[in-house]
């Protein structure tokens, strides 16, 4: 399964070199994929580790570098702290993908002066300065189909992620053919750090359209998304209310419950002509399944699109297989060769209707931690202990929300919900 850089491709990225939006060639991305690839091929270490900061053009051609490396890594993953110092036990080598804003920054530069023969931050003026002169330029072909695989590493468990890149590239292959147009404008904020996110919207943006806006901060959205044709959106940008363009072609969301009041939120801001909610899991990214929304909300089914996953049932809830056979054996949570999910769907053929979750979770971070777990950290973290977690339904599926007793603590706990990424609403007790 191979996929190709466009020769007309244009991606907008603020540079680090003088803090100014840029547009960058096929032949600026050629020499940064070029440049990568060398840096990674010279690193004689055998576990490599990457961790995830802000979405950039550097971090998307230093992931296009290392897929391209066949070298096999593991993904570093936390509680929102960033540190990736606990991590050092699972790794040689360990790279720090993309920008880091704020205080965290200050903590990733210690922590690379402190460890400079285990951490390299990819995203560095003078990385950028020497990508773009470099003698050499990637022909920018991917493919996907070795069987490489892939680990993560969430909190303190390493685990197989993926055994091969054909669920990648499927993943990738079905999202350019059902949702993307080779005339988007795709203005990309959501990063590399979402379970799911490259093979939804980032990997076919750079493997089919011909703009592309990359913005780290929401700053930067406010500064450049008026140029979208196509957008990705997920709850921080609503929570944060974000804007979009009076008139969009495609917007898509995935990885959290797409209801009633988001699709309110976006039809509310933008003349959108088409709206899709993409399905996925961590170990079988979107997306797997899509669904099709108008403006009235409807209780759909989502289609099956991917072509080397296919859909099961194992206890009445969702499963998957290929059609390569049940090669999951290795993963955590197979059980008789297939992955197995919380997720309690009807079939229909192929297709299914999502009813809800066997288990109650609140997503953290981009990862699912079971309630209780969640309330755990919450009041770990805040120091308000009297806090609970309850759930609300909506369109029949139940949502997360944050109770807090105490309006003195609410600018807390709001804080916490920000800087953690924390997918739940939150209230004052009545």
């Amino acid at each position: 399964m191979e996929f190709k850089v466009r020769d007309d491709i244009n991606v907008r990225n603020r540079s680090l070199i003088d803090k100014k939006y840029k547009d960058y060639k096929k032949e600026d991305i050629a020499k940064f994929v070029a440049f990568y690839l060398d840096l990674i091929l010279s690193v004689n270490d055998d576990k490599i580790g990457v961790g995830f900061g802000l979405l950039t053009l550097q971090s998307v051609a230093f992931m296009l570098a290392l897929h391209k490396s066949g070298k096999e890594y593991t993904l570093l993953y936390h509680k929102g702290d960033h540190n990736f110092d606990d991590k050092k036990e699972y790794c040689d080598k360990i790279f720090l993908v993309g920008t880091f804003g704020g205080g965290v920054k200050l903590g990733i530069n210690q922590l690379i002066a402190n460890n400079l023969e285990t951490f390299i931050l990819t995203d560095t003026p003078e990385f950028e300065l020497s990508a773009l002169l470099y003698h050499r330029s990637d022909d920018l072909i991917f493919n996907f189909d070795k069987n490489k695989k892939t680990y993560v590493v969430i909190d303190k468990q390493i685990e197989l992620l993926y055994p091969t890149e054909k669920i990648e590239g499927n993943s990738i292959s079905a999202a350019m053919d059902n949702y993307f147009h080779e005339d988007d404008y795709c203005v990309l904020t959501r990063p590399f750090s979402h379970f799911g996110v490259a093979t939804l919207s980032i990997y076919p943006a750079f493997f089919k359209a011909k703009n592309i806006t990359l913005c780290p901060t929401f700053t930067d959205w406010r500064e450049e998304y008026h140029n979208a044709t196509h957008v990705h959106i997920d709850l921080k940008m609503m929570s944060g209310n974000c804007q979009l363009p009076k008139k969009l072609r495609m917007l898509t969301s995935g990885g959290y419950n797409f209801n009633s009041e988001c699709l309110h939120y976006v039809t509310s801001r933008s003349e959108i002509e088409n709206i899709v909610d993409c399905f996925g899991t961590i170990y079988c990214p979107p997306p797997l399944a899509i669904k099709q929304l108008v403006s009235n909300y409807q209780n759909l089914p989502f289609k099956w699109i991917n072509k080397f996953i296919k859909p099961t049932l194992v206890n009445d809830t969702l499963a998957f297989t290929t059609v390569d056979g049940d090669i999951f054996n290795d993963m955590r949570t197979a059980t008789n060769g297939k992955i197995t999910t919380s997720d309690i769907v009807v079939l229909d053929n192929d297709d299914f209707y999502f009813v809800g979750s066997a288990k109650r979770f609140v997503r953290m971070n981009h990862i699912r931690y079971p309630a209780e777990i969640f309330e755990q950290l919450f009041r770990t973290r805040t120091g308000i202990n009297d806090a609970s977690l309850r759930y609300e339904t909506i369109d029949n599926i139940e949502n997360p929300v944050i109770i807090i007793p105490n309006i003195k603590d609410f600018a807390t706990a709001y804080k916490f919900v920000d800087e953690f990424q924390v997918e739940s609403k939150l209230k004052l007790s009545e």
